[in-house]
């Protein structure tokens, strides 16, 4: 079931409809994640959008003609694509690096574990051994 509901706009000029599925079992809205979201960013990208038409008339109202406003908001538009890409390929290199850097790390047999002495069984019997298999803990002699 699908219910149609109409909401008065800020807009003066026409009344925007919106649908919303309804299930018809609980009379509850089935609004995905996904539409929130979506409708998160169409929000977003209006309110971008309203920003830009205002600096704009701000800057026909400096005395800057319509084209060069235009124009400059296009740069600024681009600007920010920019610095975001840049961004985010900063970041991309930062994590391969690192994933790199583990990568070779783990193949290389470096490992904290070696050097630290062990308690296990050896030659001597129960104790702590190091890395060459010689005993370093106070023992009895006879106790093996």
């Amino acid at each position: 079931m699908v219910s149609i509901v109409t909401r008065p706009s800020s807009n003066w000029s026409a009344e925007k409809p919106i649908v919303v599925e309804v299930n018809a079992m609980s009379g509850h809205s089935t609004n995905s994640k996904a539409k929130r979201v979506g409708r998160w960013l169409g929000r977003a990208y209006r309110s971008l959008l309203r920003q830009e038409q205002r600096l704009r008339l701000w800057l026909v109202g400096l005395g800057i003609p319509a084209p060069g406003a235009r124009g400059f908001a296009w740069c600024l538009r681009f600007s920010v694509i920019i610095l975001l890409l840049s961004f985010s390929i900063v970041l991309t290199v930062i994590f391969c690096g690192l994933w790199l850097i583990g990568r070779g790390v783990a193949q290389s047999g470096l490992s904290w574990d070696k050097d630290h002495p062990t308690w296990r069984y050896g030659l001597s019997g129960f104790g702590l051994y190091d890395k060459y298999d010689t005993r370093i803990d106070p023992h009895d002699s006879g106790d093996s």
